[in-house]
């Protein structure tokens, strides 16, 4: 008998950690103030600049609506648009939107008015905001993932072998 070492081959198998830049959009985080709406007339001699409640006179008004939006990311910029409608009875107008670019903390203001006749009895002009659009950024990042890789390993195995005279 006689000793041999023979080359065995096993497969090995296990985990594997790398790391890969991760791309896609991501919508900006922000919060929408919508501040009190303004009814004030704009003709009529002492009427003029009175809350449209307080002139029962007056023949021509706006109305004001404003909301305030605020980029709450902590590094990105960020565009929103803002649309209004306003409607007066069975009467609407369509504003054309508005577009903002906001930076990281920073706040925005979207402002509408609407001048019109005033009908009897008197009512003011009610405003509709929308937001068109919303702020999306693309963002990557590094993420660590781990995968299992296998490979062919040879190591040498003792055997015995019986050789013949």
């Amino acid at each position: 008998m006689v000793d041999e070492y023979v080359p065995v081959v096993t497969e090995e198998c296990g985990p594997v950690s790398y790391t890969e830049q991760v791309c896609g959009e991501r919508e900006l985080p922000f919060t929408v103030v919508e501040l009190p709406s303004v009814n004030l007339c704009v003709a009529d001699g002492p009427c003029v600049g009175h809350d449209l409640g307080e002139c029962q006179t007056c023949s021509k008004a706006m109305t004001r609506c404003v909301w305030a939006i605020e980029n709450k990311d902590l590094t990105a910029t960020g565009t929103w648009t803002v649309a209004a409608n306003f409607t007066i009875g069975a009467f609407g107008f369509n504003k054309e939107p508005i577009s903002q670019t906001i930076g990281p903390n920073q706040t925005a203001t979207f402002d509408f008015y609407q001048i019109y006749m005033v009908s009897y009895p008197i009512s003011s002009a009610v405003c509709h905001l929308a937001l068109v659009d919303k702020a999306v950024v693309d963002d990557c990042h590094q993420e660590t993932r781990t995968k299992t890789e296998c490979q062919n390993v040879t190591t040498q195995q003792l055997v015995q072998k019986q050789v013949c005279d």
